[in-house]
């Protein structure tokens, strides 16, 4: 005779049958691929190497469960360590030698194809006739191909490049400044794009005292929506130079959170040793969040970006060398050293920023490209000091007027200042709002753009935070503006 099953069993299979179980994902481990039996730094490389190769094949992740610490050797046929879309470290702390070559210790691969279309297309925005843009989400790599600028006094040219996201062959983004013109000839290329949150998090990365080779830290090329959180860099004192512990190139929604870089590889005692912990070029909205960041030469080095933000962080310097549009900084601390701007359009942000023995802003003169742009600071803190006293340094050049139309002309910048704090030490005497550098003969030439000059709000303390007051100059030395200004100075 067949039994029944109880009432209570049924309900009890049937809600389980109901709940939501989480699928738990298939992932690879190092230890799959010999990490515990390797006998030498090289072969543990190895075993990263072959777990992050195999997961991206299978699509899974890579599993770093019990493993804390680790030291690797980059091998004579290093490559780097290919990422799939989520890679969590787990809090891993990686030591690194390298003897081997210059190179990224990671990356997230991605294969850019060549494209036909027109400067008239990239004004209009609508790529919807052109097939390879028409559907998905792709991004847009814009080329100029004849010069933009060259770098006086450093032996190189600019060819400038723009990104834009173009999604169902809709741009979602504009270009920094106009491509319609006859002085640009264009050259396009696209990245295929998957919109969905990519993740390299977790990490402490000390690149070790010894290496003859830069081992950098993360590369990536045509990537969307990547967000770097949680990852430490350390590097030793070195005389290698030219570093770039992050390096990101025709990108766009790049997030850095949480990230610290210690030291980077930028020579000491030489004055054009330079090295970067991020050396970003050709990128549209990118952000970093609470990113502590110091090395000898200045922790950016950066061309072609567009829409950046900056939030809580604690770095010694800012800049975009040439061709930029748009940047907030937000209760950052900027020292010792500037943000700094050629070829720049939009409006730079301050808000609820400090500034310790830091240049504000520097408009760099070498790439000849004076631009219209505007300078907004609202609730910030300027620390005076003997050298660093003004908040808009323009350095001057005597050079013929550039070539290329678009930066004929000799433009600076208007400046807003709303509710300033000025830490003025007894030393300091007068406080200026342009510091021009240059020639009395470049003085002379009249400047384009400027028009207003505002500031409201100032507030003049002495360290021990008694009240200060010196005087505030529009500039410390004179120059003639082609338009009529408006000047509002604190009385």
């Amino acid at each position: 005779m067949k039994q029944k099953t109880p009432v209570w069993m049924v309900a009890v299979l049937l809600t389980l049958i109901s709940m939501k179980i989480p699928t738990i994902m298939a992932q690879v481990s190092p230890f799959d691929f010999g990490l515990r039996e390797a006998e030498n730094d090289t072969a543990r490389y190895w075993a990263l190497y072959h777990a992050h190769a195999e997961a991206l094949a299978r699509g899974l992740e890579v599993c770093y469960e019990g493993i804390d610490t680790l030291e690797i050797e980059l091998p004579a046929d290093f490559k780097s360590i290919p990422l799939g879309p989520r890679t969590d470290f787990g809090g891993l702390v990686l030591y690194v030698t390298n003897h081997a070559r210059h190179g990224s210790l990671f990356t997230m691969p991605n294969r850019q194809k060549e494209l036909t279309m027109t400067k008239q297309q990239v004004e209009a925005g609508d790529f919807r006739m052109v097939p390879d843009l028409s559907s998905g989400d792709k991004l847009l790599v814009l080329k100029d191909e004849n010069l933009w600028t060259e770098r006086i006094g450093y032996g190189y040219r600019v060819f400038r490049r723009d990104i834009i996201w173009v999604h169902n062959g809709k741009g979602m983004n504009t270009p920094i400044a106009s491509w319609n013109t006859d002085s640009t000839r264009l050259k396009a290329s696209f990245f295929d794009v998957d919109t969905s949150l990519k993740v390299f998090r977790n990490l402490t990365l000390h690149r070790r005292e010894g290496s003859t080779f830069r081992a950098e830290c993360l590369y990536l090329n045509g990537q969307f929506n990547v967000l770097v959180e949680d990852v430490h860099v350390t590097t030793p004192k070195s005389k290698m130079i030219s570093d770039g512990v992050f390096n990101v190139s025709s990108s766009a929604r790049i997030t850095f959170r949480d990230v610290t870089v210690d030291g980077t590889y930028s020579g000491y005692g030489r004055w054009r040793d330079c090295g970067y912990a991020f050396a970003l070029n050709n990128l549209w909205d990118t952000k970093f969040e609470r990113v502590t960041a110091d090395g000898n030469w200045g922790v950016f080095g950066t061309n072609y970006l567009s829409n950046t933000m900056l939030t809580d962080c604690d770095i010694n310097r800012f800049d975009i060398h040439c061709y930029g549009r748009d940047v907030l900084l937000k209760r950052c601390t900027l020292r010792q050293r500037q943000t700094q701007f050629s070829s720049m359009y939009g409006t730079v942000t301050f808000d609820s920023c400090r500034f310790v023995d830091c240049i504000p802003v520097r408009i760099r003169s070498s790439y000849n490209a004076y631009t219209p742009f505007d300078i907004v600071m609202r609730d910030c803190i300027f620390e005076l000091t003997m050298r660093h006293h003004s908040l808009v340094n323009v350095m001057l050049l005597d050079t013929a007027a550039n070539s290329r139309p678009e930066l004929s002309r000799k433009c600076w910048p208007n400046i807003t200042v709303s509710n300033m704090t000025v830490i003025v030490p007894g030393i300091v005497r007068v406080m200026n709002l342009y510091e021009p550098t240059g020639t009395l003969s470049e003085l002379k030439k009249p400047v384009d753009y400027i028009r207003k000059v505002s500031v409201n709000g100032l507030r003049m303390l002495r360290p021990n935070g008694k009240p200060a007051n010196i005087p505030v100059r529009l500039s410390s030395r004179e120059f003639i503006p082609l338009q009529k200004m408006e000047v509002i100075l604190p009385k």
